[in-house]
C-alpha cells in the first residue's frame, strides 16, 4: 500500500487526502497514518493550504485543504 501511495503521487503530483483515498479505494482515516509514516521517512511532503476568507471554519482539518506530494 505504501508504494502505491508514492507511485500515485509521483504520477499525478500533489493530491488531497480525499483524492488519494478515492484513487486507492480506502478510507481517509486509514490513509492518514500511512501518509504520516511516509512523511516521517522522507518519502512524501505534506502541504497545507491556508484557509480563505470564505471558509466556514475547520479548514485546517479538511481533507481538501491538506495535500501530499512526493518529496523531490
Amino acid at each position: 500500500m505504501f508504494s502505491g501511495i508514492v507511485k500515485l503521487l509521483s504520477e499525478r503530483g500533489a493530491l488531497s487526502v480525499q483524492e488519494i483515498a478515492l484513487a486507492l479505494g480506502i478510507n481517509s482515516s486509514a490513509l492518514r497514518p500511512m501518509l504520516g509514516m511516509l512523511e516521517q521517512k522522507g518519502k512524501v511532503l505534506k502541504v497545507e493550504i491556508p484557509c480563505k476568507k470564505a471558509c466556514t471554519g475547520g479548514c485546517t482539518e479538511s481533507d481538501s485543504m491538506t495535500f501530499y506530494k512526493v518529496r523531490p
